[in-house]
C-alpha cells in the first residue's frame, strides 16, 4: 500500500510540474515555442540570468524562444535605452539549463552586458563604430552576475572590454583600437585571430590575454595573468608589475 501511495504521489507531482503554474524549481519546460515581441528603440543590451542571447545586425526584431511553461517568467523590456532580458525562473531541479534563448536583431548597438552565465553568440558579423562588452558588478557588488562568455565576429572601430569576474572572450573579425580592462577575476581573452591595430591593457586577473596587434600595445600587468602576443607590434610598452609577463607566441 505504501508503495502504491508513493507511486501515485510521484505521478501527481510530475503531472503538476508540467504546467506554467508549477513551483519554479520543479517546473518542466513544456514544448519549445517562439514569440516575436515589439519593443521601443534601444542601443544597449543587458542579458541577465539563464537566458542565452543571440545577436544579429539588421532591422529591429526580438524573438523569445523558450518552453511554453516558462514564457510568462521571461521579461524583455527597454529601460533608459537598454534592452533588458530577465529570466525570472532560473531555479531548476528537473529540466535542462539553457532552454531560454532570445534572438535580437538591431541596427544600432553600443554595449552588451552579459550576466547570464551563458554565452552571448553573434550570428554574422557585427559592424558598429564603438562597442563595449561588460561582465562586471562595479555599479553595485552582486547587483549583476559577472559570468558569461562572448563569442562574436566584429567589424568595430573601437572596442572596450570591462570585466571583473569569470568571463571568456572569443572574438574575431576586425577592430581598429581595443581597450581591455580585466579588473579582477579569472577572465580570458582569446582574440589572436582578431585583426587589430592598437590595444591598451589593464590586467589584474589570473588568466591570460591572447591578441595580435599590428601597430601598438600599451598597458599594465598587475597580477599573475599574462599578455600573449601572436605578433610583433611596432611599439610595445607594457609594464610587468607582478608575475604576469609579456610572452611572444609568433
Amino acid at each position: 500500500m505504501k508503495v502504491l501511495i508513493s507511486v501515485v504521489f510521484i505521478f501527481l507531482m510530475f503531472t503538476a510540474c508540467d504546467t506554467e503554474n508549477a513551483w519554479d524549481c520543479a517546473q518542466t519546460s513544456g514544448p519549445i515555442i517562439s514569440q516575436s515581441i515589439e519593443v521601443p528603440d534601444f542601443d544597449k543590451i543587458s542579458v541577465l540570468q539563464r537566458s542565452q542571447l543571440v545577436i544579429r545586425q539588421g532591422v529591429k526584431n526580438v524573438i523569445i524562444e523558450t518552453g511554453e511553461n516558462l514564457l510568462e517568467d521571461v521579461a524583455v523590456f527597454v529601460e533608459n535605452g537598454t534592452l533588458i532580458i530577465d529570466n525570472k525562473n532560473a531555479c531548476n531541479l528537473i529540466r535542462d539549463y539553457g532552454v531560454t534563448k532570445v534572438t535580437v536583431t538591431t541596427p544600432v548597438l553600443t554595449e552588451i552586458r552579459n550576466a547570464s552565465g551563458l554565452t552571448v553568440i553573434g550570428d554574422g558579423a557585427l559592424s558598429f563604430s564603438e562597442l563595449t562588452l561588460r561582465s562586471e558588478d562595479l555599479e553595485e557588488e552582486d547587483l549583476y552576475r559577472k559570468v558569461g562568455d562572448f563569442d562574436l565576429t566584429l567589424d568595430v572601430d573601437f572596442l572596450n572590454i570591462i570585466t571583473n569576474g569569470k568571463s571568456n572572450f572569443f572574438l574575431d573579425g576586425r577592430v581598429d583600437e581595443m581597450d581591455i580592462n580585466f579588473l579582477d577575476g579569472d577572465n580570458r581573452c582569446e582574440c589572436d585571430s582578431l585583426l587589430l591595430n592598437r590595444a591598451t591593457i589593464f590586467h589584474r586577473g589570473t588568466n591570460d590575454i591572447f591578441i595580435a596587434p599590428i601597430q601598438e600595445v600599451t598597458g599594465e600587468l598587475r597580477s599573475t595573468g599574462n599578455l600573449v602576443l601572436s605578433s610583433r607590434p611596432i611599439s610595445v610598452d607594457v609594464q610587468e608589475l607582478y608575475k604576469g609577463r609579456v610572452i611572444y607566441n609568433d
